[in-house]
């Protein structure tokens, strides 16, 4: 069983060093970088990772990061075990579409020297990635995904709190979790919170102290 940490916009694979420490599972997790670039789709980067990353998975995303352990999940679902989702959703109401679309056009626009919070992509990458999030629609699907799962999700991070919430409510076995002080890169903001409720999910099925 492989444990694998995929990370959101504006981090890469560098934000889960607490997370693969405190849990001590060494060659047995992957910290892997998402390919975001001017061709980057949620369901094809689900199907690379899936193609690349060997065996039965559980799978623990961030933002973007969670709507490609989604997306795996739905294509293979007898291969991803269990998933923590963080600061994930099912789809975007309307308002929030809009919205997407108006932060993703600025955006793009801010120089390539300012693009620091957005991993130093380029102007392509980033309008494929608001893109992808804003279409992303997964709710009708949900049912489908009987593996246990874990919703995480900051308290400070107030656009995701219902989003999160109606995700577990539609999912057949989930459980929603809000880390005290946490914004929305929670495993950042309250990494011993967002890892010990990593752990804790994971121990029927893992041996750790």
């Amino acid at each position: 069983m492989t444990l694998v940490f995929l990370h959101g916009l504006g981090t890469g694979p560098e934000a889960w060093e607490p997370q693969l420490a405190a849990l001590d599972v060494g060659p047995e997790a992957v910290a892997a970088r998402l390919r975001l670039d001017r061709d980057f789709t949620i369901e094809g980067e689900a199907d690379r990772l899936l193609r690349e990353l060997p065996g039965e998975l559980d799978v623990c995303g961030l933002s973007l990061g969670a709507l490609v352990a989604l997306k795996m999940a739905l294509a293979r679902p007898e291969r991803v075990r269990r998933l923590v989702l963080c600061a994930g959703f099912a789809s975007l109401p309307r308002r929030f579409r809009a919205l997407q679309a108006a932060v993703g056009t600025v955006a793009a626009l801010v120089p390539a020297r300012a693009r620091g919070e957005l991993g130093g992509l380029d102007r392509a990458a980033i309008r494929a990635v608001f893109r992808e999030g804003r279409r992303f629609d997964v709710a009708d699907e949900l049912g489908r995904l009987t593996q246990p799962v874990l919703v995480l999700v900051g308290e400070r991070d107030r656009a995701n709190l219902g989003l999160s919430r109606a995700l577990a409510a539609a999912l057949p076995d989930a459980r929603l979790e809000v880390l005290p002080g946490a914004g929305h890169v929670a495993n950042v903001d309250a990494p011993a919170l967002f890892t010990d409720a990593v752990r804790s999910f994971l121990a029927p099925s893992r041996s750790q102290p």
